[in-house]
């Protein structure tokens, strides 16, 4: 997974911040239609720096696929295994529909309280490592006015 970001502050361990602007889920801009909730849309990662960039430079931050499709998988397979397990297994015992509906809703949430444990448990035993993998160059406009 590649994004882009801006290098904000540079940590003499090689390591910089970068500032990414968080994309929302339906890929338009929240200023112009209002739909999404009002606050910061952007998140600072720190990533090793072997480019060695500076603040105020544009960059091509990648993190590992695999370790993002994981936590992914995590978050949403988990909850909705377990609701459609607890479902299927109510529903085989006899249960009746209410009581179908409201054990898939308890699982549904035992099951995203779980992603959120292991989740947490996975990113100390193995962080995801952001890099910084290329410089783009920022296009120079005339005496500052757009």
């Amino acid at each position: 997974m590649t994004r882009a970001g801006v290098v904000r502050e540079v940590c003499g361990d090689g390591y910089a911040r970068v500032e990414i602007a968080m994309r929302t889920a339906c890929g338009h801009s929240c200023e112009d239609c209002g739909g999404c909730a009002p606050g910061s849309r952007e998140l600072i990662i720190r990533a090793r720096n072997p480019l060695e960039a500076g603040p105020g430079d544009a960059v091509a931050v990648s993190a590992g696929t695999g370790k993002v499709l994981g936590a992914a998988a995590l978050v949403y397979v988990l909850p909705l295994a377990m609701m459609l397990a607890a479902a299927l297994v109510s529903a085989a015992a006899g249960g009746s529909q209410t009581l179908c509906a409201v054990c898939a809703l308890g699982a549904l949430c035992l099951g995203a309280a779980a992603a959120v444990l292991l989740g947490k448990i996975r990113q100390k035993r193995s962080p995801v490592e952001y890099v910084i993998t290329r410089r783009f160059s920022l296009p120079s406009v005339g005496n500052n006015t757009i």
